[in-house]
């Protein structure tokens, strides 16, 4: 869980798990710059639609000193070993091919909205995690999208009304039960909400 929202990322490679980076950064909003002298297709259209930066190029040092992650994903160890020794100091690094020479590592990940839920085995068994995730998948399906957007804006609500935050945690608590999976539910108690915000912020002549 790191913001890395217009921050500066690169990706040394352009095979298939720098591929799968550049598809996990793509999410976060990083500004992401892949250096390698080819790229496979996928990485391809991501750049042609103007997602990345493409520096068609072996590596150097000096492609990374404005980095604050950089992503060693080649099919080198040694050039990926270089990569990572070249970062300046305090930039996270992650080696695909080395888990102990990594200060970020990718868990499997499943995302519904706001929800965001990382599986990890600590290099144990990547087969493992992703059978966990398909599992989970089944639990925390689509509708979570909604039902999280839901609580987020229902948080919102009483974060601007005056009840104390006893109250808040209250009706908060309340919130999450199978139940307001309804979308109907939601609406009723998205308009409750927003008739005791009212009434609060009117008693206080606020306009």
């Amino acid at each position: 869980m790191v913001e890395l929202k217009e921050k500066q990322v690169v990706i040394v490679g352009g095979g298939i798990i720098a591929a799968k980076r550049v598809n996990t950064m793509m999410e976060s909003c990083a500004q992401i710059t892949v250096i390698s002298p080819t790229i496979n297709q996928a990485i391809r259209r991501a750049w042609e639609a103007g997602f990345l930066i493409w520096r068609q190029k072996t590596f150097e040092a000096t492609d990374i000193q404005q980095a604050v992650l950089v992503i060693a994903a080649t099919n080198n160890q040694l050039v990926n070993q270089f990569v990572c020794r070249s970062a300046p100091a305090g930039c996270l690094v992650n080696n695909a091919s080395d888990a102990v020479e990594s200060h970020v590592h990718f868990p499997a990940h499943l995302k519904q909205g706001r929800l965001s839920i990382s599986i990890s085995t600590n290099e144990a068994s990547p087969t493992l995690a992703a059978k966990i995730k398909q599992e989970l998948e089944a639990v925390y399906n689509k509708d979570y999208i909604g039902y999280v957007e839901f609580l987020y804006q229902s948080r919102q609500l009483l974060k601007q009304s005056t009840l104390d935050k006893q109250q808040q945690k209250k009706q908060l608590q309340a919130l999450v039960s199978d139940e307001f999976l309804c979308k109907d539910k939601q609406l009723q108690a998205l308009q409750s909400l927003k008739q005791i915000a009212g009434r609060m912020n009117a008693s206080e002549g606020v306009i």
